[in-house]
Parts: C-alpha cells; structure tokens; sequence
C-alpha cells in the first residue's frame, strides 16, 4: 500500500478495494444473461431468485401453503364453493388430458372371430373351467400385457382357464371379458357369480410367439397402474362436481333460513287482523291466569294460616299422649311432680353418689318415661 499526498490530499491505493469496486460496477452494467437488472432504466426481464438446497425450497413452500391457506380463511361461505367448484373442473379437465396421452394408440389388428362350439361342448368345457383351480386374477390395474402372457403359459398345460375379477362392476367384467377374448384368442364360456370369467383357449390351440403371447399394443405394468389411479380420480371427482353445484343452488335459501333463526322471525305472520286477534286473545288469557293464580293463592295462604295456629296450640307427637284419662291411683296427677319422684328414688338408689337433675331429661326421654307411668295405671286396673 502506497501513500501519496498531491494538493493537500491523500490517495490510497489497494488491490483488493479496486478489485472489488471493478466487481460491482460489472454486476450493475450488465444485463446480458436477463437476471436482476439495476436502475431500472432497461425493460429486462425480473426473474425469481433461484432456490439453494433442499431446506431453502421446503421453506418457499411452507411460505407459499400458508398464504394460499390464508387467502382461503379469508373468503366467504359462496366464494369457498365457487373456489372448490372451478377447482374440481380443473381437475377434471386435466385428468381426462392425462387418460387421452397414456391411451393406447388403436390396433389395426383384424377383429377376433372365435371358434363356433357345439351346445354339448360349451355345457362340458365350461364345467371343466368351473372344476379347475388354475386362475389369472386381475387387480386394480386392469388388462396389460403380463396379464396375456399368464393366460397363455396357463393354456399351455390346461384346456381352460379362470380369470377373477373383483375390483370391479359387473359392467367392467363384461368389457373386461371381450377385451380379454380379442388380445387372447381364446373364447369366453361365461361369466360365473359376476366376478369370475371361464374361457377355453379353443380347438387347434398352439402357443402363439412371444410378440402374440405379450403385445405391446397394450399398456405396460407401470402405465396401467398410472391409468386405474386416473380412472379412479375422475370418478371421484365426477361424483364430486354435483354436489357441490347443488350445494351452491341452495346456498341461498341456507342463508336466509340462518338469517331468519338469528332475528328470530322465522314463520311469522304479518298481517294486522291477524295481529290484533293474537293481542285480544292473549290478553283474555293473562286475565284467566290471573284470576286462577289470584284464587289459588288464597286457597293456600288461608291453609297455610290455619296449619299455624294449629301447630302453635298443640306440640308435635304429643297430642295422643294427652288424650289418655286422667286417672289416679295414689300417684300424683302433675307430670312434672312425677319425674321429679323418679329422680329422688333414682338418686336414693344410686350408689355412687351422683345427683341426676331433672332439667338433663329432653323431650324423648319425658314421653318415655310418661308412656311407661301410662301403661302401669293400666296394668294395675
């Protein structure tokens, strides 16, 4: 580094500040390769930001969900159907793009005509089929070339053959089973209890080359499983439309009926006449109720008043008691002076000395010990 003072001013000179100043003023400049431009004087294209690494597009993504999510929270009942409507129909539309590229091209192959059998010979092959316990299942991929080539290797040490089928309608089956017939060559007996297809391979059977035993005019392995998954989307999604469609018809009066319930004027008539009979009515009515609860409440307050005084008169549980005669044999008539008798004996025969007081007797103990004096008169009558 180099110091050099001209008019009172000092220069510094580095490598690397001019290295890096040089960088940046080729960064700004140029716009040959179409990225970021700067300025913004030139009309060049603003791309995105290439991502790097796995961790930076997982994060673009999160970031992108959680905005489409958002938007999605933000719309309305009505616009949350029309969104899920014109999705479902763009998905449909590119299944059916999808299904029309994965399409076999159509063989120009001549028609199948199968050999004509006898009624005897159809009855005996198709209960040898039915007896055999060789078979060709079929699963969700449907008809391809392995599913041939299994179907010849089987011809090859038996006369028949079963083909089960059971992920699929009774329609399906049907076209399944011509389908089998044109690519095979053989010759389809019938269809037994809708999932199982019975054929024979015919009379003068020889096993056909490679080429004929697995064509390629049908879809391969991978290709069919790609075909069931789109057929089966398709449905779904078919199924799917109307519904929605029907839910956006009757999204209106679904609204007006929440509306309703919320003001509370659901079914409710607004005509005066009408009005004014309910008015009369009710108020003939809370008259009536009134006048009844008036008189009931004078029913039970004269009860109530009545069972008061009677109370007041008359202790609760004592009442029989008095009702006895009042008899005297030598014993006092006060009550009071015989419990006060009971206790001088009861003192006079108590050994350890401890005074029973008269005021320790409660209520049961007193009607107890009247009852017991009671039915000593009456023994002694």
């Amino acid at each position: 580094m180099g110091k050099f003072s001209l008019g009172g001013r000092v220069w510094i000179h580095s490598s690397r500040v001019k290295n890096k100043v040089q960088k940046g003023v080729k960064n700004v400049g140029s716009t040959g390769n179409g990225s970021e431009v700067a300025g913004g004087d030139t009309n060049g294209k603003v791309k995105r930001k290439k991502l790097k690494g796995k961790r930076a597009v997982v994060k673009w993504l999160k970031h992108f969900r959680f905005k489409k999510k958002k938007e999605y929270e933000r719309m309305t009942a009505e616009e949350k159907i029309l969104f899920k409507l014109r999705k479902a129909r763009n998905k449909e539309d590119r299944l059916v793009t999808a299904l029309k590229k994965i399409e076999p091209p159509e063989s120009s192959e001549a028609i199948h005509d199968p050999e004509i059998l006898t009624p005897e010979e159809h009855f005996y092959f198709l209960k040898m089929g039915l007896k055999c316990k060789n078979y060709v299942p079929i699963g969700v991929r449907g008809v391809y070339n392995g599913v041939i080539l299994n179907m010849h290797l089987h011809w090859k040490k038996h006369q028949t053959l079963q083909v089960k089928v059971k992920t699929f309608t009774t329609e399906e089956v049907k076209e399944i089973a011509v389908e089998l017939a044109r690519l095979s060559g053989g010759i389809v007996l019938g269809i037994h209890e809708e999932y199982t297809i019975v054929m024979y391979r015919g009379k003068n059977y020889f096993q056909p080359p490679a080429e004929i035993m697995s064509p390629k005019i049908i879809l391969s392995r991978k290709k069919a499983l790609d075909k069931s998954k789109y057929v089966n989307s398709l449905r779904a999604v078919r199924n799917y439309i109307p519904k929605l469609e029907q839910e956006l018809e009757l999204f209106p009066e679904k609204a007006k009926r929440r509306e309703d319930i919320k003001t509370g004027v659901l079914n409710e008539d607004s005509s005066p006449l009408n009005s004014g009979e309910m008015t009369s009515g009710d108020n003939l009515d809370d008259e009536d109720s009134t006048s009844e609860s008036e008189a009931l409440s004078d029913i039970f307050e004269t009860d109530s008043d009545g069972d008061v005084v009677e109370e007041g008169e008359s202790p609760l549980y004592l009442d029989s008691f008095e009702k006895f005669p009042k008899e005297s044999n030598g014993e006092p008539d006060d009550f009071n002076e015989h419990l006060r008798q009971i206790t001088d004996d009861l003192n006079r025969a108590d050994p350890t000395g401890k005074n029973v007081e008269l005021l320790e007797l409660d209520e049961v103990d007193r009607m107890v010990l009247r009852v017991g004096s009671l039915v000593k008169k009456n023994n002694r009558r």
